[in-house]
């Protein structure tokens, strides 16, 4: 299961130093199968368009592949077009090491190392599920499409070498900008956009202080922008970073306090002393909760003989103006995931994916900490 491969695949960020090799990390994915840039065949919502850029802010569309269950986003390196999970779980620009259009169910893109440099970061040895395998992390030209005007930025970036690739993983395109001095370099990092939206709306929201600003197109699209994207006017709720302060997680996740949590109608437990940190992570297909979370779960649901353990799950947050946001989801694929994964928090987290962000748009300023969900 997606989310149940999230909860292991997390140490990467937590493992990697500087030119240096680790002994067990893990890569963020988002779905059942390998990711890959598809044939048209495979593809499901939002497959055309072209990115657009202008004034600072790059607009890209997404594709839905259902047999994935994940939107991937497309990119060229060295000229060559890829695919990935947009992924707003993990921090880093990857892509697979392979040249086949028949390997692992799905076409990638076709890696040509001889196009590439050296990034001067040590390859890394990770372990992900029962794959062992390495990551190189190698240098060269990104864009987004060559054709829109963008040119190229010279990035790092990690290849997956086959061992990696043979198991339920994927490549993906990591949107965290902020990671402690010793992890490698981000994708935003790199790249300077403090500010992107995931619109997966499918029937456009017409631009606003609600949407990903003007030029929505109607489909699904992954916006970013050197200037922040929520402004002052309109509300939001505010980001916090405890979990990489207080708590040691190695890079700064899109995360915020719950108000609330409710299952079946019946609130979890929730106290101001252990708040219940949610993280928002659009390469998961379902949800993640903490252990202690999910077991106190199983407990009250069997008194309470419910019919399911995760049926009608609602989380509620405040504003900054002391409104209240929610998002639903009925029956999504939950899993137990260990704390030590993320955090040295020993209190509730949940992880949010997609179960409950399709059909929203999330804004994330991550340098003023903010995030807005548009319908």
């Amino acid at each position: 299961a997606a989310a149940t491969r999230r909860a292991a695949l997390r140490r990467l960020a937590a493992a990697l130093p500087v030119a240096s090799s680790i002994s067990v990390a893990a890569l963020p994915v988002a779905a059942a199968a390998p990711v890959a840039a598809l044939a048209s065949s495979d593809a499901g919502v939002g497959t055309g368009g072209t990115a657009i850029v202008e004034n600072g802010v790059v607009r890209v569309p997404l594709e839905y592949i259902p047999a994935l269950r994940a939107y991937v986003v497309h990119y060229y390196l060295f000229g060559e077009r890829f695919g990935a999970v947009v992924d707003t779980g993990s921090p880093f620009l990857t892509a697979p090491a392979t040249c086949s259009a028949r390997s692992y169910k799905y076409r990638w893109g076709c890696y040509r190392p001889e196009l590439t440099r050296d990034s001067g970061y040590a390859d890394t040895y990770v372990a992900l599920d029962n794959n062992l395998g390495t990551v190189a992390w190698r240098k060269a030209g990104f864009s987004f499409d060559p054709k829109a005007g963008e040119g190229d930025r010279d990035l790092v970036f990690g290849v997956f070498g086959p061992d990696l690739l043979d198991g339920p993983g994927g490549v993906f395109l990591g949107l965290i900008r902020e990671t402690d001095a010793r992890i490698y370099p981000s994708f935003l990092g790199q790249t300077g956009y403090e500010s992107f939206c995931v619109d997966l709306r499918h029937g456009g929201g017409g631009g606003g202080p609600g949407g990903c600003g003007p030029g929505d197109r109607g489909s699904p699209e992954l916006v970013l922008s050197t200037e922040p994207l929520i402004r002052d006017e309109g509300d939001y709720v505010p980001l916090v970073r405890d979990l990489n302060r207080r708590y040691h997680a190695s890079v700064v996740h899109y995360a915020a306090k719950a108000a609330a949590v409710y299952v079946n109608g019946n609130p979890l437990p929730l106290t101001a002393s252990k708040p219940a940190y949610v993280i928002f992570d659009s390469g998961c297909s379902g949800m993640s909760v903490s252990e202690d979370l999910y077991d106190d779960r199983s407990v009250r649901a069997r008194r309470n003989r419910e019919k399911s353990l995760w049926g009608d799950v609602v989380v509620a947050f405040a504003t900054r103006d002391g409104g209240e946001v929610r998002l639903t989801a009925t029956k999504p694929l939950t899993t137990a995931v260990d704390n030590r994964t993320l955090s040295r928090y020993r209190g509730p987290i949940i992880v949010l994916g997609l179960a409950f962000l399709d059909g929203l748009a999330m804004t994330v300023d991550a340098r003023e900490g903010r995030v807005r969900f548009s319908r």
